[in-house]
């Protein structure tokens, strides 16, 4: 009340963030700003996992609509989808309490396993981009790494009134902490990094000596984190210190690296990852469930499902089928494949009946159907059709793993929004009610087949290869069908 801060716009989204996840690191933090001229300036950091980790784009998504910034999400779940939301995902979302022509909505992903040609790409995203800045940036900061494993870079875009589509700025933030041997040579990169761009070195050498309880030769973890944006044209630079209260961190390069080396999961691990995790959290889906029905948006879904995946689904599958020499896996396969081809009946070949759906939806149909609109199935087919033509044909079992354990939480999705939302011809929806059924049982001989995979007798490295590429693929799809309906 004394600075008159508001808390309106936390109170428009604050029900997202209230904790379910027991794993979640934190819920809210707070934080001020001194100024020696100015009045104290607050911030709040919300945790979008502080319900799961999986449910954090949605809850990113529907925060930023819920604000006035319907069109942002798109650009930033196409830097989500660079490598896939495991690799590049959200940790933060921040509020400026301060007067709302200039309040921040910030917006944070980590990025795991990142290069500096994986920083640059995110950072185009924002209004401020100069090619260049973060490779520069990370090379006079940590010469010599190519890969950062040891701690996943931070990135931060701000979007404000003025700019409701694009981030009017973007952050970098190093953890230069884990990518040194001492606060010593990270003092001395800083300050070559200075004399380099005309920047005062004055603040951050005052700041230091204040700050520091011991010879910066005797640690390295001092400087926890070291950040750089543009403000007109000018680099930035922004120091983070480390009270380094319960500890001091040593020498931890080979420590890092050891820490950092990535144990592959299994391809059992994987299957049960996307079960656990559904696609329904994908920010299009959960969308499409909360707004009013559309029944546009419902034929391109429908078209563009077609088109990725019902009009080769049956001669993808039996392609692996004919170049998998397991016995075992074999038998799930060919049930899955003989019951997609109605048993035998061919008035229930599950493509007719799924070209029957996509009929019952024509009137809705837009009245141009150009090929951007079917641009995200076009795509999605591709993808797939190299996966389930990999040479290795493992590469194929674990697509088909996902396939299915995904085509069930689809399927509970458009379950759901026919059964309550729409007045579509019972008798046309033939084709979900039965896979509703169906892939309950296909969702089950998945993780069957992912628990053979797993045990040695198969190829676990490729079917997790496969299984995970094709998890991104459909999660990509999504997010073309959020551009398609919602941009």
């Amino acid at each position: 009340e004394r600075y008159n801060v508001s808390l309106d716009r936390f109170r428009q989204i604050e029900d997202l963030f209230v904790p379910t996840n027991p794993d979640a690191k934190f819920t809210i933090w707070h934080a001020v700003c001194f100024y020696p001229d100015k009045e104290p300036e607050f911030k709040l950091y919300l945790n979008p996992q502080s319900q799961h980790n999986h449910r954090a784009a949605a809850v990113v998504e529907e925060s930023l609509v819920r604000l006035g910034f319907p069109h942002a999400w798109i650009g930033l779940a196409e830097i989500a989808a660079q490598r896939g939301p495991d690799q590049d995902n959200f940790v933060y979302f921040s509020l400026d309490l301060s007067s709302p022509a200039q309040a921040r909505v910030k917006v944070y992903l980590r990025h795991y396993d990142a290069t500096v040609a994986d920083l640059e790409k995110a950072l185009s995203l924002a209004d401020n981009y100069v090619a260049g800045d973060a490779t520069e940036f990370c090379q006079a900061l940590t010469p010599q790494q190519g890969l950062f494993t040891s701690k996943p870079i931070v990135s931060c875009f701000s979007f404000i009134e003025g700019n409701k589509d694009r981030p009017s700025s973007g952050t970098l933030y190093v953890p230069i902490g884990h990518y040194t041997s001492s606060d010593l040579v990270v003092s001395d990169r800083m300050h070559q990094y200075f004399i380099q761009h005309s920047l005062s070195s004055t603040t951050y050498d005052r700041a230091l000596q204040a700050f520091a309880i011991r010879p910066l030769n005797l640690g390295c973890g001092m400087h926890s984190h070291i950040s750089i944006q543009r403000k007109q044209q000018q680099s930035w630079v922004t120091v983070y210190l480390n009270p380094e209260v319960y500890t001091v961190r040593q020498n931890s390069l080979e420590a890092d690296k050891i820490l950092a080396k990535n144990t592959s999961r299994s391809i059992e691990a994987t299957a049960w990852h996307y079960e656990t995790n559904s696609i329904a959290d994908h920010p299009f889906l959960q969308r499409l469930q909360r707004e009013p029905v559309n029944l546009t948006h419902l034929w391109l879904l429908f078209a563009n499902g077609r088109e990725g995946i019902v009009a080769n689904f049956t001669r993808r599958l039996a392609t692996v089928i004919g170049r998998i020499e397991h016995e075992h896996i074999c038998c799930i396969l060919t049930k899955q494949l003989n019951e997609e081809l109605g048993n035998g009946d061919i008035s229930k070949v599950h493509r007719k009946l799924f070209d029957r759906l996509i009929l019952a939806l024509e009137p809705h149909k837009p009245q141009f159907v150009t090929a951007e609109m079917l641009a995200p199935g076009d795509e999605l087919s591709q993808r797939l059709e190299s996966l389930y033509a990999d040479p290795n044909p493992y590469i194929g079992v674990g697509a088909a793993i996902v396939m299915e354990i995904r085509g069930k939480q689809i399927d509970e999705v458009m379950g759901k929004e026919f059964a309550t939302k729409t007045t579509v011809d019972r008798s046309s929806l033939l084709w979900l009610n039965l896979h509703e059924e169906l892939e309950i049982g296909h969702a089950e001989e998945a993780l069957e087949l992912a628990s053979i995979v797993g045990k040695g007798d198969g190829d676990n490295h490729a079917g997790q290869k496969g299984a995970e590429m094709t998890a991104d693929a459909l999660w990509n799809f999504f997010n073309g069908m959020y551009r398609l309906c919602f941009i």
